[in-house]
């Protein structure tokens, strides 16, 4: 991912969606002229690098993004060695997003370490230096390895981008990795504040709730749900934890959180986005509906990505 280049645009295959509904909605945000397919990876709903390897045999064009699968769940050699033979088969088309996993869900699967943060910058160091070629032996806190080295490795190595919301975890960012993938409920002013954290261009995936509609109160009331669940409080919380610290009140939580409206609606939202530093904008439709969601992503890359593009040139 070329963080100086041109906005790229994506949508995201919904967890809730069954894995046998991949293929065809690979095909459809190909087929839609979208540049990204970018596929969840959380307990205990289907496995995240298997669904990348689907997603990349059906197209043929459009770039597979792992959003994200949490570091402490695979042995760092293990997991370097699956990306490493996606990378190889589908070379220039994988980004390997990583995150340190809910808590939770870790616990239950006994994999909760010490410390997350910790975890996932020793994870995602001998990831990247694994694919990188390099021969390790680590005696770290959580990741361990004796003399491995991978045999295939992959050139050029996929991006790597991490899951993180708090100014710790965006500075293990910095140390490690390429850049960050931030979830939905991201405002402009928060992606403007993690980007400038990192001090250096660097990719920046943002997920964002979607709804277009001709009528935009009713786009608006689509999204409204979610934004209460990824950016609750009358504050924007991911803002306060980098320093600043704003209010946020009722009426504009819908337009600060999400992309939401008619088509310019949508396309303003957007290009805040971008001129904070968002280098890919990833929509997930607000629609329960496979069908419907489809058709949202449809419009999304005929009605709202040719404005965006055409007010940036």
């Amino acid at each position: 991912m070329d963080p100086t280049g041109p906005t790229t645009f994506g949508a995201m295959f919904r967890r809730e969606r069954p894995p046998e509904q991949l293929a065809g909605f690979a095909r459809t945000v190909e087929a839609a002229g979208l540049d990204e397919v970018w596929i969840v990876e959380d307990c205990f709903w289907a496995g995240g690098l298997t669904a990348v390897s689907a997603a990349l045999a059906v197209t043929g064009r459009v770039t597979v993004g792992m959003g994200i699968v949490p570091a402490v769940a695979r042995n760092a050699a293990i997991t370097a060695m699956e990306m490493a033979g996606v990378a190889r088969m589908f070379p220039g088309r994988f980004v390997a997003g990583v995150g340190h996993g809910v808590g939770s869900w870790m616990g239950q699967i006994g994999a909760l370490p010490p410390s997350q943060l910790a975890a996932l910058e020793e994870t995602i160091d001998a990831v990247r230096r694994l694919l990188d070629g390099d021969r390790l032996t680590v005696h770290g806190r959580h990741v361990r390895l004796e003399d491995v080295q991978l045999v295939f490795p992959p050139s050029p190595r996929p991006s790597i981008v991490v899951g993180v919301t708090g100014p710790k975890g965006i500075d293990v960012t910095a140390r490690v990795a390429d850049g960050l993938l931030l979830p939905e409920g991201s405002s402009p002013a928060f992606v403007a504040a993690a980007t400038a954290r990192i001090g250096r261009p660097a990719p920046c995936v943002v997920y964002v709730l979607f709804a277009v509609d001709d009528d935009a109160d009713a786009a608006r009331a689509r999204v409204a749900a979610a934004v209460d669940v990824f950016a609750p409080g009358d504050t924007d919380e991911r803002l306060a934890k980098l320093g600043t610290v704003e209010a946020v009140v009722p009426a504009d939580r819908v337009d600060r959180y999400a992309v939401a409206g008619r088509p310019d609606d949508c396309a303003r939202a957007i290009g805040a986005l971008v001129a904070a530093g968002a280098t890919s904008v990833v929509v997930v439709p607000c629609v329960d509906d496979p069908a419907a969601q489809d058709e949202q992503i449809r419009r999304f890359a005929a009605e709202v990505v040719p404005l965006v593009t055409r007010r940036s040139a």
